[in-house]
């Protein structure tokens, strides 16, 4: 009789297990703060600058426009995560309308939909995904669906856009030297074969100098040897 005493008294004083906290808590609690929500898992995928262009870009939106920018998931690996659900689950925590977006940080496959808003997002995002080539990144992806938005002309834009691709005329790759960090990158190349064209050239500075200087020598032994 004591036990079951014992056992229902710690059973009634037992504090209560802490809530579970998914990806959709975390980043809904961030988007109530913030419209815009980065994952730091790629902080290397997007600068500081293009991240400003992002901002930057969904202030222009029309109505209130939520950004997730979250690891790319998919139905095998996350089910709760994938973009169609991610939208349903942050949609329901912030319980506000507006246009809300999901985007891997390569900017490729961009998720949209809207609530309580009569906006062409449909039309912008697919309207994107036939327009912009495939090294886009997130910020010029994110500026055109904005661009096509407010243009007016989101469904004839898409619709140029698929004709296009449907000839088989595909948007030409930007130069990687648009990036900061292939910039970068470029800029050590270059230096590096600085470097190595001085020391080639100092090289071959020595050698006609020694080579001068023996042919000099030569000449004078000759003149030497007739004077003789």
């Amino acid at each position: 009789m004591i036990p079951l005493i014992i056992g229902t008294a710690l059973a009634v004083t037992a504090p209560p297990a802490p809530p579970v906290t998914t990806r959709a808590d975390y980043v809904a609690a961030r988007l109530a703060r913030d419209p815009v929500f980065i994952t730091d898992l790629a902080p290397r995928a997007i600068t500081a600058r293009d991240a400003a262009r992002v901002r930057t870009a969904i202030k222009r939106m029309p109505v209130p426009t939520y950004l997730a920018v979250v690891s790319d998931t998919t139905v095998e690996n996350d089910p709760q995560g994938t973009p169609d659900r991610l939208i349903a689950l942050l949609h329901d925590k912030l319980d506000r309308g507006g246009v809300y977006l999901v985007v891997p940080p390569s900017g490729i496959g961009l998720t949209v939909e809207q609530f309580g808003t009569n906006l062409p997002v449909t039309a912008a995002e697919r309207e994107v995904t036939f327009a912009e080539p495939y090294n886009a990144g997130l910020a010029r992806v994110i500026e055109r669906f904005v661009d096509d938005i407010r243009s007016g002309q989101a469904q004839q834009r898409y619709e140029r856009a698929y004709a296009e691709d449907r000839a088989g005329r595909y948007p030409k790759p930007y130069r990687e030297a648009d990036d900061d960090n292939d910039l970068a990158q470029q800029a050590g190349v270059y230096s590096g074969m600085g470097v190595a064209l001085l020391a080639a050239l100092w090289i071959l500075i020595v050698r006609l100098r020694r080579k001068s200087r023996k042919s000099t020598q030569i000449a004078h032994r000759a003149k030497s040897g007739k004077t003789r």
